[in-house]
């Protein structure tokens, strides 16, 4: 009975939260052109921009995606994977304001792909961005259905549902505007309740406990292998991240150039120090002996009702936080790159990912290795995408040096890879140990060499006499 009455009070907890956001983004109807829908132009300043690019960055996830490197992986894997979730922004830091004076007043990278390479190869780019931002939100529902049942007995089906439904209704009523106003809520909620649950891990274990742990668990163990690990996580997650068009959004949000710089470095510095001392925090736990790699953090934490009321708020922010801003990511990419054809449709198939993902995160077993086929795609598209930004191409300049990069990694797997030992299979690049095979994303990343060839005169000519046939194409299409 006792445990029925902790149950409902998790419950009623948790859709209180929703309820609050619900109700802070109502009086945010915003009924002004569509375009406003997707963003919000020169209208951020850093402290709010900050907030706002790491509380889209920080998803549920941390809970367990750190904790399984560091529980599968050793001291390089740890501080590699603390290192990717910053370069994101290293790389906004010094491409962002480049690419918003380039092509300004748009919401999308895939615009300003459009206008560097053609329309063709904004469809293209604009594909592989949405299989990423799938694989973020089937990764969100695999740690809801991982964490939710593990911290509060509820039912992961229920939560992820509930969660789904809600965040689609605010946006649905005031589009980014809305994902933008919660970041600052759930920014500031997330870095105070991760700091509470820090310090009550600290306290149940000891922080020499916890060192020792951590050690046992590999943490101050260096190899090679380890090493190539981490190199390929860095170039894994810093490609795929970059290709998340949320971070776009709020790019195009920004004041000026100053205030990206300046938020890319506070939120990159935030991002790093969270995935590191959870990557840490796995390690821990497989020095204490916790058998599930998704839940070797959290497990150490003894959890009264108050610290469950605690977690239960931090996890629900975070999965909020993340999976708003991939919706109205989708939707803005839907509506502005691929169907073209205004707010309505972009919602309905927005919809349709949202929940196609939800029943897809049922079967995942780990969550690092969803994110790893998307990374691959972007990896291969990564360097013909931001090479020479302010040059104009054509579109065989971003698809071919990708695609024969992406069909390089598989044949290296193919012909390389022992197939039966290696747990990702021929399309997920993982090493013997389940974490990212430098060799394979390294082939994928060979693609930017064959990029020159695509570059010629005769090629830029041809582009500009094709474009005034047609009356000036490659624009990108604008929300409406």
């Amino acid at each position: 009975m006792q445990l029925g009455t902790n149950v409902l009070i998790n419950y009623i907890l948790i859709f209180f939260i929703l309820f609050l956001f619900l109700v802070l983004t109502r009086r945010l109807a915003n009924k002004t052109e569509d375009k406003s829908y997707f963003v919000m132009l020169k209208s951020q300043k850093t402290f709010n921009l900050s907030l706002s690019f790491y509380a889209s960055g920080m998803g549920l996830w941390i809970i367990a995606s750190p904790a399984e490197v560091g529980w599968y992986g050793l001291g390089f894997d740890v501080i590699g994977y603390a290192i990717s979730a910053a370069t994101p922004f290293v790389l906004l830091y010094f491409v962002g304001p480049r690419i918003v004076q380039t092509v300004p007043d748009k919401a999308t990278l895939p615009q300003y792909i459009s206008q560097q390479y053609g329309n063709f190869a904004q469809v293209f780019v604009s594909i592989i961005a949405t299989i990423y931002m799938s694989a973020f939100l089937i990764a969100e529902f695999a740690s809801i259905n991982f964490l939710f049942p593990e911290i509060s007995k509820t039912s992961g089906l229920i939560v992820c549902t509930a969660i789904a439904i809600v965040t689609f209704l605010y946006l649905n009523i005031s589009g980014f505007k809305a994902s933008l106003i919660t970041d600052r809520f759930q920014g500031i909620s997330i870095i105070a309740l991760l700091i509470i649950v820090l310090v009550l891990w600290i306290s149940q274990n000891g922080i020499s406990n916890i060192i020792q742990a951590s050690y046992d668990g590999g943490l101050n163990t260096f190899t090679f292998a380890s090493f190539k690990s981490a190199l390929a996580v860095i170039l894994a997650v810093t490609a795929a991240e970059i290709f998340s068009q949320g971070y776009w959004q709020r790019t195009y949000s920004a004041i000026d150039e100053n205030v990206i710089k300046k938020s890319s470095i506070y939120a990159g510095l935030g991002c790093f120090v969270t995935v590191l001392i959870l990557g840490i925090a796995g390690s821990a736990g497989a020095g204490f002996g916790i058998e599930n790699p998704s839940l070797s953090f959290i497990q150490q934490i003894e959890l009264n009702t108050l610290s469950r009321i605690l977690v239960i708020g931090l996890c629900t922010m975070l999965v909020a936080s993340s999976i708003d801003t991939l919706q109205s990511a989708i939707s803005s990419t839907m509506a502005l790159d691929l169907v073209k054809r205004g707010v309505s449709e972009a919602k309905i198939i927005t919809l349709i990912i949202t929940f196609g993902s939800l029943g897809l995160s049922f079967y995942v077993t780990n969550i690092f290795s969803v994110f790893l086929f998307a990374d691959l795609l972007a990896v291969c598209l990564v360097f013909p995408a931001f090479y020479k930004i302010k040059s104009r191409k054509t579109s065989q300049g971003i698809v071919i040096p990708t695609s024969l990069g992406f069909v390089s990694s598989v044949l290296y797997r193919f012909y390389f890879i022992d197939l039966d030992l290696n747990p990702g299979g021929i399309f997920i690049p993982t090493d013997l140990y389940g974490l990212a095979d430098l060799n394979t994303l390294g082939v994928g990343s060979v693609s930017y060499t064959h990029l020159r060839a695509h570059e010629t005169p005769e090629h830029l000519v041809c582009r500009v006499g094709g474009e005034k046939k047609k009356g000036g194409g490659g624009g990108g299409g604008g929300g409406g």
